[in-house]
């Protein structure tokens, strides 16, 4: 196998001809099934490096690729330095073995002075395997930092985003008694062993989540838009499919928080009076983002889907 390493390098491409596009969402499937994720096979990405399997009957497998990495700027800066989110698959019978570094090291030759955050999905089952348990992330050990997300929201680069949805509610570090929000331990587990072992090879670190929870209402309900906005806050939703809104913004002015107005703001969209087509809503939180988290899940909303950002 190492023979075939020798023999191949990742080329980088800024755009891909249809039957790469092809090809990488063969790859991207195949590595769904083998880890129980839902990874859009349709990558967007600003470039990417592919290791092509130009000699099948050596690699033993049939698929044209044998990995990817897919890489996008997202315009915005981590101590002066550009980020750029990377999604990387590698076939699930040649991992281990390398392929993976060889389009990491290509990466950091062609862009040497960026920060590179990688995007992991939670697979969606499968979390009672026997390979996952040597990974534990909880600690009972109060000073121990590993395993605990931060309770900076460093990753957040406008300040509407940390005003809305993702981070909603507070608006310093401290609550209104005076007590810093208590952090959430990073579910066990929470990326696949062989992902996370690779990853912190290269010292990357996990720097925070983002959820996806739902809630089925009691009865369907019309789409309010912007209608439930009032004195205390803002609330914005928009369809999201047939039957589901996404909750898009959640705001409580400065002046009126901590006194129950989030919820209520909540509550308001679940028992609208208008009936309608809608029987759920989902809405995206930061695991960074303590308050709303709690409050959601007070409210009943459950974790559907869960994506996990390390950062190198």
């Amino acid at each position: 196998m190492f023979v075939i390493i020798l023999s191949m390098e990742a080329e980088l491409f800024k755009e891909l001809e249809d039957n790469d596009r092809a090809a990488v969402c063969e790859l991207v499937n195949e590595c769904n099934l083998a880890d129980h994720t839902n990874y859009d096979t349709d990558l967007d990405g600003d470039f990417y490096y592919i290791v092509r399997n130009d000699d099948k009957e050596e690699s033993g497998i049939d698929s044209e690729l044998i990995a990817v990495l897919s890489g996008y700027f997202l315009g915005e800066t981590i101590d002066g330095k550009k980020v750029i989110e990377v999604e990387a698959f590698t076939h699930p019978v040649m991992r281990g073995i390398g392929f993976f570094s060889m389009c990491y090291n290509s990466l950091r030759d062609d862009f040497r002075d960026v920060k590179i955050k990688f995007m992991i999905k939670k697979p969606l089952f499968g979390f009672d395997d026997v390979s996952y348990e040597h990974i534990n992330f909880d600690s009972d050990d109060e000073s121990e930092t590993e395993g605990f997300l931060c309770e900076c929201d460093s990753h957040n680069g406008s300040e509407s985003d940390s005003s809305l949805c993702q981070g909603a509610f507070h608006g310093g570090s401290e609550d209104q008694n005076g007590e810093k929000p208590f952090r959430i331990k990073a579910p066990v587990p929470f990326v696949i062993p062989d992902t996370y072992e690779t990853l912190t090879a290269i010292s990357a670190v996990h720097v925070y989540d983002e959820l996806l929870m739902e809630k089925v209402l009691d009865h369907p309900i019309a789409d309010p838009g912007d209608d439930l906005c009032c004195k205390y806050g803002e609330v914005h939703l928009t369809g999201y499919d047939k039957e589901t809104l996404y909750l898009y913004g959640l705001l409580v002015y400065d002046k009126y928080l901590g006194k129950g107005h989030g919820k209520a703001l909540m509550k308001a969209v679940e028992n609208y009076e208008k009936p309608g087509k809608y029987k759920k809503i989902l809405l995206q939180v930061s695991s960074n983002n303590v308050i709303a988290h709690n409050l959601y899940e007070g409210l009943g909303y459950v974790e559907t889907e869960r994506i996990v950002y390390m950062m190198v």
